[in-house]
């Protein structure tokens, strides 16, 4: 109650952040002994552009890395020592993290694979059965805040309405269409972002990293790479809209790779020659965020825009999308509570807002904010639908509000999506203009104005 909703939001995922980097650094010092390669990887990681920018943006996935590497330490231990307690913690951290997101369950194969290639499944037998009852204990521990949820949304939704986004078939629905051009594409997608997080010596690194785990027969790193293969594979598949935030786990054990790549190469050097490769892998993280800054500018130099790579507007176009995503440095921007203040103390008295939650999401958020949680004009209902899955979402539903509403309500639309909204047919039977950040709708009887056409029409 003493602290400010937005800036506890942005707090935890700094400080899961954190934790993640702390994490690494550990696991890393346990399978090097390095502390330089161990800070490096820490740190790599730290300034990486997609971890960077999640952990100065509210969203999940830093405790969600935080509590899968939590669980990943533990099962470490449990490999060492065979100890039950370990093995329960191991499961309980890796309940919590599929409690924050479903990605969780992916550890289970990751740890399967492992097994495999460690030909350690040739040791499992009946009689080791009662082996499960700790981590399937500690497991039910940390998911029950999971099963928590669901309990408690099942007494006020429908199933229908909250099965989709509970088991994740909501957002499996938005998938791509999967062709050997759209992966071969995503692999070279991923290859990208994986030299503009660590740039070229990272990636040598990371190479020489997984190499030495094979050379040296190491399981413990060998898991690593197991988990690494088994969430690179995820986000590759994964074929959507913000695929580059599915990425983010895999590049965690590839930070981990790195270190021991760092080491490796620290360890065959002279004492006068390591200092000078510390020196010089220390100028490159020094380096990074100056190229991040730069990096929307060569992006634009460059003839990238917010369309040609398909970031979505914000409004009437508000963003500069490029720096946004881009550029993970985020201190003093407070352009999104600009833009919703502004706006929602703009709108017309008991003003309708459309904004579906799926396809306008910053909008729907941002404005939700300012007239539920931070009410500033209780007289403002912002419709995003958040409990219809997109697949499921009929564009009819907007027609039939507008239609309610107008004239007695003004209207507002966030975006002319033609696949939530049927925005060419919106702009044939009514007058829309951009008004007030966002687009107003206008009952079509008036030549005053300069309505929009459907060359205005988005995706």
């Amino acid at each position: 109650p003493f602290v400010d909703a937005l800036w506890l939001v942005n707090f935890v995922s700094a400080f899961f952040g954190a934790m993640t980097v702390a994490l690494v650094f550990i696991l890393v010092r346990e399978y090097t002994k390095s502390p330089p390669a161990s800070l490096y990887a820490a740190l790599a990681l730290a300034i990486s552009h997609t971890f960077w920018w999640h952990s100065s943006t509210p969203e999940v996935y830093t405790l969600f890395t935080s509590l899968l590497l939590a669980a990943f330490l533990f099962h470490n231990k449990f490999d060492k020592d065979n100890k039950p307690t370990n093995l329960f913690f191991s499961a309980f951290f890796l309940g919590l993290a599929a409690s924050t997101h479903i990605l969780g369950f992916l550890a289970l194969p990751a740890v399967g694979l492992h097994y495999i290639l460690a030909g350690e499944f040739r040791k499992v037998n009946l009689r080791g059965i009662k082996n499960l009852i700790p981590p399937a204990l500690g497991f039910t521990a940390g998911f029950s805040l999971y099963i928590l949820q669901f309990i408690r949304m099942s007494a006020n939704f429908p199933l229908t309405e909250i099965m989709g986004a509970m088991a994740g078939s909501a957002f499996f629905n938005q998938l791509e269409p999967l062709t050997l051009t759209s992966l071969g594409k995503s692999i070279v997608t991923y290859l990208l972002f994986l030299i503009v997080q660590f740039g070229p010596v990272g990636l040598v690194l990371g190479a020489i990293g997984f190499r030495q785990t094979y050379v040296h027969l190491n399981l413990a790193t060998r898991k690593s790479i197991s988990f690494f293969v088994v969430y690179a594979l995820f986000g590759i598949y994964y074929r959507v809209s913000d695929q580059f935030t599915f990425f983010i786990t895999s590049y965690v054990f590839w930070a981990l790779m790195m270190g021991l790549g760092a080491s490796h190469l620290l360890s065959r050097l002279s004492e006068q020659r390591r200092k000078i490769a510390i020196g010089v892998l220390s100028a490159f993280l020094f380096a990074t965020p100056f190229f991040y800054t730069a990096l929307p500018h060569i992006a634009a130099s460059a003839g990238m825009n917010d369309t040609t790579i398909g970031i979505p507007q914000i409004g009437t176009g508000l963003r500069n999308g490029l720096a946004y995503y881009i550029n993970p440095f985020k201190r003093g921007d407070t352009s999104p509570y600009d833009f919703g203040y502004e706006t929602t103390m703009g709108f017309e008295p008991n003003s309708i807002v459309i904004a579906e939650w799926y396809t306008d999401t910053d909008e729907y958020f941002i404005l939700r904010y300012f007239t539920k949680i931070d009410p500033i004009r209780a007289d403002v209902k912002v419709f995003g639908w958040h409990d219809i899955a997109p697949a499921s979402f009929d564009p009819q539903l907007v027609a039939d509000l507008i239609n309610l509403s107008l004239p007695e309500s003004p209207v507002y639309i966030a975006s002319l999506s033609e696949r939530f909204y049927n925005a060419s047919k919106l702009v044939e039977t009514y007058c829309i203009i951009p008004e007030n950040n966002v687009y107003r709708v206008y009952p079509k009887n008036t030549d005053e104005m300069q309505c929009l056409g459907k060359e205005s029409v988005s995706q």
